[in-house]
């Protein structure tokens, strides 16, 4: 009987080993994920840059020599002033992409600056309000600042184009480790419960996974639209 009893003790030993064992392999996988999705994000960031780069130095540098010929041979008489307004528009169009595939703001400036710009760019050829408090006591590393950034830019897109909102409130706060973003807008809302995740909604969820931080969208028909990501520093 005595026997009996060590030898269930020691299974039990046994299994508790296993069991520690197989949790840790489990966090390492993890953790082997986590850092390889923040690598794949990062990757997408400098790739973002190097494009907008480009834009900038190539095809922005051509388009302001075109509009510099089109305004001489407009003032000439020679050319549809029509013409000239396209170009100009074009010209405008690409400097904007260029920005928001990547903001020298916010590297030069920080994330509140980047932000302010950020709603101003996007909801300043729309009739919808704004408003955007920024409470930072020291500025955030750069991988976090990137990751609200992304997010606010994605929340802020799908309000202004689908949430017929009157109102878009930007949030951004820091207590203690954790640094909080919300996105809010008084718009139609939606069934976040039934909505089929896009594009937009998957890599703000992928993003705030890869970086351990809590994302949760509230939303309901009617009732406005509550994206908030919290993340640890």
């Amino acid at each position: 009987m005595r026997d009996m009893k060590h030898s269930i003790e020691e299974e039990i030993r046994a299994l508790r080993r296993s069991q520690i064992e197989l949790r840790e392999l489990l966090h390492q996988e993890q953790d082997t994920l986590r850092d390889l999705a923040q690598r794949l994000w990062s990757q997408q960031e400098a790739e973002r840059a190097r494009l907008s780069q480009e834009l900038h130095d190539g095809l922005g540098q051509l388009l302001t020599a075109l509009t510099r010929r089109i305004q001489a041979a407009a003032d000439a008489g020679a050319l549809d002033p029509d013409i000239m307004l396209i170009a100009t528009q074009a010209l405008a169009d690409v400097r904007q992409l260029s920005r928001l595939m990547r903001p020298r703001i916010l590297d030069d400036l920080g994330l509140a600056a980047a932000l302010q710009w950020l709603v101003r760019t996007l909801c300043e050829s729309s009739s919808i309000q704004t408003k955007v408090e920024i409470d930072l006591d020291a500025e955030p590393d750069s991988a976090s600042a990137i990751l609200l950034f992304r997010i606010a830019q994605e929340a802020l897109t799908n309000a202004v184009r689908h949430a017929n909102a009157s109102l878009i409130s930007v949030y951004v706060s820091r207590a203690g480790n954790t640094l909080r973003l919300d996105v809010i807008d008084d718009g139609s809302g939606f069934d976040s419960s039934k909505v089929v995740q896009g594009v937009g909604l998957s890599s703000m969820r992928d993003r705030a996974a890869a970086f351990s931080a809590d994302f949760e969208i509230n939303s309901r028909p009617g009732g406005g639209c509550h994206v908030s990501v919290l993340v640890p520093l």
